[in-house]
């Protein structure tokens, strides 16, 4: 009774630590890099001992690295895209860092830390990595129908990974019955990347306003675009930037202008004055010739 309890406690406790760890999913982006977090929370201290990490994808190993006392050993293994901090056993942190994300990185990755001393390599981490890709900006068209015909709207985006959500709105909150849109996903040439076109056909007015979403749902991003006019956080940010740009130069523009007013009122100013002094001392030197003619008739006369 007494080891069956022990049994099932043991049980109990590696299960624990088991969930403890769970996968950790990670979520990268196509040609960008991303970290696959693994620290080192033991007692002992790794700097001075012998260490070994390996990073493995089921029983293939990615990358391997070893130290020495805490001096890295190199050339243990070609690291290619994947690198490990140097200074691993002094921080404890072996996370991997994989650069240039390929799609087909895409896996469950495990590190195992063999310690000197120790028999069996300790699973340290398990990680999970999703890749997706952005999809491009879409660009929404207006076919030219025959009048009586339905309207035909084309929604095109590319280079994304995996399959998006499309959606379709008639002035911003009406879908459109479902046989009314049709939806070709395919793959680019050599790339697992995939290229999307959607159409709606549907009886609009003229001044309907038609709206086309793309959903990348891995990556948590939404681009959108309506009667001909992108709409995207990206693009909503440029238009910000350049309202403050617009903002700032009119600021600029306004003080320029003040200063040159003040500039020109103050020179008309000088101007004026300039001109009052020139007309006070032209009154002086008449006031001045018409007391000499003055003084000159009181003057006695003499017989010549």
């Amino acid at each position: 009774m007494t080891v069956s309890w022990f049994s099932g406690l043991l049980l109990l406790s590696a299960l624990t630590l088991r969930a403890s760890r769970g996968d950790k999913c990670v979520v990268g982006v196509f040609g960008e890099a991303t970290i696959l977090p693994c620290v080192y929370n033991g007692v002992k201290n790794l700097t001075a001992l012998n260490v070994s990490s390996e990073w493995r994808t089921g029983t293939e190993m990615m990358l391997r690295r070893e130290w020495t006392e805490g001096e890295e050993v190199l050339d243990a293994f070609p690291t290619g895209r994947m690198t490990v901090s140097s200074t691993a056993p002094q921080s404890g942190d072996f996370s991997v860092v994989i650069s240039d994300l390929h799609l087909s990185d895409s896996h469950n990755y495990s590190q195992y830390l063999q310690i000197q001393g120790q028999n069996q390599s300790l699973l340290l981490c398990s990680v999970c990595l999703t890749v997706a890709a952005r999809f491009t900006e879409p660009i929404l068209s207006r076919e030219d129908t025959k009048e009586g015909e339905p309207a035909k709207f084309i929604c095109h985006s590319r280079g994304g990974f995996p399959e998006p959500g499309v959606y379709w709105f008639i002035d911003h909150t009406q879908r459109p019955p479902v046989e009314a849109v049709g939806t070709h996903i395919v793959k680019l040439p050599a790339s697992e990347l995939l290229n999307v076109t959607s159409v709606l056909t549907e009886t609009v007015s003229e001044d309907t306003v038609v709206s086309c979403v793309i959903e990348n749902q891995v990556l948590n991003e939404t681009l959108s675009v309506t009667s001909g006019v992108l709409v995207s956080t990206v693009v909503g940010r440029a238009s910000q930037a350049m309202s403050m740009f617009s903002t700032g130069l009119c600021v600029v523009v306004g003080v320029l202008v003040a200063i040159a007013l003040a500039y020109q009122i103050k020179g008309d100013r000088l101007r004026r004055r300039g001109r009052q002094t020139h007309a006070e001392s032209d009154s002086e030197d008449t006031e001045m010739i018409v007391v000499n003619f003055e003084q000159l008739k009181s003057l006695p006369e003499t017989d010549v």
